[in-house]
């Protein structure tokens, strides 16, 4: 369930600094949490709204939850904040990246001078990619250094996003977990969310049919039902990125950490690198040489990357990938995955789960385990390490997906609370 947050106040950072602990200003219907805002600036961009709540009811040790809502609010000065049930009792920063506008542009805005009292103009700010990654990282190095413990305890972070906040949820995980430092990402929930943009282009490999494809089997696909939340993810693509190009960025598709694209970038989110043949028909003058130029032979080789690097402190940390039901199958789909290895058919938010899931698991067994057998002797205990560590789990619905994620967060968040007030 999603609350609502009114009235909160705009505070510059320098408001917070002076106090240590937080002052309520504003108090949902619920009467159980506070929360307020500050500004973080993002260079010449403006800057990012954090919501803070109820940070002077816990301890400044306890567990952060950061949270990255599902989408980016068409006004980012907004007084309004969505908070999911299971987080309005622990401490939580909402940040609020900023990442498209859905209402019609106006590409500028005036501003009357103070002085002489003559309109300047301003283009207004769209937070195309890579802004919404920008807003995030210029946030959470905010948080760390500003609501870390005075002395030397621990404070351990989880983060939670889903939808467009879920892409940035594990790209601020997977780059942000270090377990030697004192405040830091220990685990993440993501739920729907998309971690291989490059998969929405038509020359990636989900999106080919096999040569040998029938009638029936186009058919099929034609019939199965599409997910109107997925397909409006793919629909809003060229509105969530600037250019193609942007969807190769690692911080956009997390799962290009682990993996090259395998992909040359297209001239538009529509369009194969490679043009065909015919393309070249009209071209019979140029020399061969300058022809072959203009067309590329095939796509680069996907090739596997260390992730995290060997030399780095990153550690991939526990984490739990959510996706809603896959639309049905149908029977002649359904016969074929019998007969084959892959799973999955199509691009969908189950696909993107276990995609991701699959080369963090391939890293913990690679490169993280195989480096610890060199010392550690005993290494029977972590043959199901990976498994343990990365879930993949189907959420029927939002209620269902509130509760696997409520279920996850607290148990680790609590285990963190107790551990710590023991030592």
């Amino acid at each position: 369930m999603k609350w609502l947050l009114n009235s909160i106040p705009k505070f510059e950072a320098s408001h917070i600094l002076s106090r240590r602990t937080t002052r309520s200003l504003s108090t949902l219907a619920s009467g159980l949490h506070h929360a307020e805002r500050v500004s973080v600036p993002v260079g010449s961009s403006g800057s990012v709204n954090i919501d803070l709540h109820n940070l002077a009811k816990v301890s400044s040790s306890e567990p952060l939850l950061v949270y990255l809502p599902p989408c980016s609010t068409t006004a980012p000065t907004s007084d309004i904040t969505h908070l999911p049930r299971f987080a309005q009792r622990c401490a939580t920063a909402v940040i609020h990246y900023r990442w498209t506008e859905f209402e019609p542009d106006e590409e500028k805005i005036e501003d009357f001078e103070s002085d002489g009292g003559e309109a300047s103009v301003h283009r207004r700010f769209h937070p195309g990619w890579p802004a919404p990654i920008h807003d995030t990282l210029k946030a959470y190095t905010w948080i760390v250094e500003n609501l870390i413990p005075a002395s030397y305890v621990r404070r351990d972070i989880y983060v939670y996003g889903s939808y467009l906040g879920a892409s940035l949820a594990t790209s601020l995980t997977l780059t942000e977990s270090h377990p030697h430092e004192r405040m830091a990402v220990r685990g993440c929930v993501a739920y729907n969310g998309i971690y291989n943009w490059t998969m929405f282009l038509p020359d990636h490999p989900i999106n080919k049919l096999s040569v040998s494809s029938s009638q029936n089997f186009l058919e099929d696909i034609l019939s199965v039902p599409a997910d109107p939340e997925f397909q409006w993810m793919k629909q809003i693509t060229d509105e969530l990125f600037n250019k193609p190009g942007d969807l190769f960025d690692p911080f956009a598709s997390s799962c290009l950490l682990f993996h090259t694209p395998g992909l040359l970038v297209p001239p538009s989110f529509d369009e194969s690198a490679i043009p065909p043949s015919s393309a070249l028909a009209d071209l019979t003058w140029l020399p061969d040489e300058a022809i072959e130029e203009l067309m590329p032979l095939k796509h680069p080789r996907k090739s596997p990357l260390v992730f995290p690097p060997r030399k780095s402190t990153l550690k991939i940390p526990e984490m739990l990938l959510l996706h809603d039901t896959p639309p049905p199958l149908p029977p002649s789909w359904l016969r074929r995955r019998q007969r084959r290895k892959k799973t999955n058919f199509g691009n969908n938010f189950r696909t993107q789960a276990e995609e991701l899931a699959s080369y963090m698991r391939r890293s913990i067994n690679k490169i993280e385990l195989k480096e610890r057998m060199k010392w550690d002797e005993d290494m029977d205990e972590w043959d199901k390490e990976a498994g343990r560590r990365i879930q993949v789990h189907e959420a029927y619905d939002n209620a269902s997906a509130d509760s696997l994620a409520a279920t996850w967060l607290e148990d680790r968040m609590f285990r963190s609370s107790v551990t710590e007030y023991n030592s």
